[in-house]
């Protein structure tokens, strides 16, 4: 059947109408590809394993080539602080400096991973602990991070350290002097001493330090190590630890 207008031709006969939709197509594919990419990133990070662990973990913690200009500026004399809590061997070979927030449920779920890691290479190891609460995610992470300050100021600071991950999901968002009395009979501390540093807000000016460097070297969230001043992100897994020790050798 010839067309009503003789002059004209088919579309697909038009070669610049052929690439068009050839170009059309290959950019519908970019796209569900690139939603796909976004859905996986999204489910990867809410469970705790960012692109940083992926690369970095399972390669013994190397850093990734698009990573080596944010590691080169990480200062370790900056993240390995002194008057933090630690555990291990303080003249270690390899230290460890986790970001917390005692709310959080992926730092409940590295806490019996890390206990482990001490118990098989605490000679090999310190583990400092600073604090990085996300008050917009988890209302109260400040107060309770005031909590295990005023405890480090007595001298308990891991058992206090331990009862909160392990009452995690029934601490308060706003805590009162009821919930501070129960805390410090269930842990041992001092209810006046723990009372004052608390009212006073004896630790905020050191929990503010902890975040102002986790947030300028890139932490984003919780839990995140430095690990000899290599950042990595999200839960590790047992297996990761294990490898990285066991290349590290004696």
């Amino acid at each position: 059947m010839q067309s009503q207008f003789p002059g004209s031709i088919k579309w697909y006969h038009s070669s610049w109408k052929v690439a068009l939709a050839g170009f059309s197509a290959l950019l519908a594919v970019c796209i569900l590809g690139f939603g796909g990419l976004v859905l996986y990133d999204w489910r990867e990070i809410k469970a705790g394993r960012g692109a940083a662990l992926t690369e970095s973990i399972y390669g013994g913690f190397s850093a990734s080539t698009n990573n080596q200009a944010k590691q080169a500026m990480i200062r370790r004399d900056e993240i390995e602080t002194a008057d933090d809590p630690f555990l291990g061997n303080p003249n270690a070979a390899v230290t460890i400096v986790e970001f917390v927030d005692f709310k959080c449920p992926n730092c409940k779920t590295e806490l019996p991973i890390l206990k482990k890691v001490l118990n098989k290479y605490g000679q090999k190891v310190k583990l400092i602990v600073r604090d990085f609460p996300a008050e917009s995610l988890h209302p109260g992470a400040n107060r309770v991070a005031e909590l295990a300050g005023c405890a480090y100021e007595q001298g308990l600071f891991w058992p206090v350290h331990d009862w909160l991950y392990e009452n995690q999901e029934n601490l308060p968002a706003t805590i009162t002097a009821t919930d501070m009395k129960d805390a410090a009979d269930l842990t041992g501390l001092d209810y006046a001493k723990l009372s004052e540093c608390m009212n006073a807000h004896t630790m905020v000016t050191e929990i503010n330090r902890d975040y102002a460097d986790g947030f300028k070297f890139g932490v984003v969230g919780t839990p995140t190590f430095f690990v000899n001043g290599e950042k990595i992100q999200g839960v590790v897994p047992w297996e990761a630890w294990e490898t990285f020790f066991t290349k590290l050798g004696n």
